[in-house]
């Protein structure tokens, strides 16, 4: 005879295991602060790489503009210290949000894994316990 409430823990585990398995159990295998930290790393990188880009870009087409740029010493050293700010302006901002949204995806990942070991200690009490009638019998 089929029981119901092993159908449906077998069922739940199931669709973990479809669904969330692979990132869940991959996330909960770093530890919390590594898991930011690598996170934030391969982010700090990206934004490194992508505000360079953007200023390249924008300086091309500011020289591009005007054919006869000359900037003094001054000029040039105020437009590096924009650049440095705007820079150091963006990281903090990505660093702050990378942080939050790492930690929570962690935590949440965490949550996960352990509804799924609870479901899978029940469908192993439930195993058991067959057995144990089946032994008796």
């Amino acid at each position: 005879m089929v029981d119901p409430d092993k159908v449906y823990l077998m069922t739940k585990a199931a669709l973990f295991e479809e669904k969330e398995q692979k990132n869940a159990l991959k996330t909960v295998s770093f530890r919390r602060k590594d898991y930011i930290f690598y996170h934030m790393l391969i982010v700090m990188v990206a934004a490194t790489v992508g505000y360079a880009m953007l200023v390249g870009v924008v300086l091309f087409l500011v020289i591009m503009a005007n054919d006869l740029l000359v900037l003094n010493v001054g000029e040039m050293l105020l437009i590096l210290a924009g650049v440095i700010l705007g820079y150091v302006v963006l990281l903090i901002i990505y660093y702050m949000v990378a942080h939050k949204y790492y930690g929570e995806k962690h935590v949440k990942a965490r949550q996960e894994v352990k509804k799924y070991q609870i479901v899978l200690r029940q469908l192993s009490d439930l195993v058991d316990k067959e057995e144990k009638q089946e032994q008796k019998s």
